[in-house]
């Protein structure tokens, strides 16, 4: 099995969802990209996370770098847009962004998240 590339969920099932999580540096940056990509259609059942802090450990010293985490649901086939739609506006308030695949979830959330998403 080759690996995805980057915004590829491996296939191009329709009906395949991620949980999608976005680093930020502040909370106007994580405010400005939910607002946006809501009104895209493009995330669904979003939260912040404001208490989140990244570890790095360099020269002997750790350091604790403050971020947040905005993270909510969409369909995979949308990854690559909510990619560019976060690296267009937020620029370097994005940290990083990654995806994971929903295995299971409750029949009402999903058909919510495949009625109340844009078409890819």
């Amino acid at each position: 099995m080759k690996p995805a590339r980057s915004g590829e969920a491996g296939n191009d099932d329709p009906y395949a969802m991620i949980h999608v999580t976005f680093q930020t540096r502040t909370v106007d940056a994580a405010e400005r990209l939910a607002v946006q990509l809501m009104q895209r259609k493009l995330l669904l059942f979003p939260t912040m996370d404001t208490d989140h802090e990244e570890l790095l450990f360099a020269d002997g010293v750790l350091t604790r770098t403050s971020q947040l985490l905005l993270q909510g649901m969409s369909k995979a086939l949308l990854y690559r847009e909510l990619e560019r739609n976060a690296m267009e506006l937020l620029g370097d308030d994005l940290v990083r962004m990654h995806a994971v695949p929903i295995t299971n979830m409750d029949p009402e959330a999903q058909r919510q998240l495949l009625e109340q998403t844009v078409q890819p």
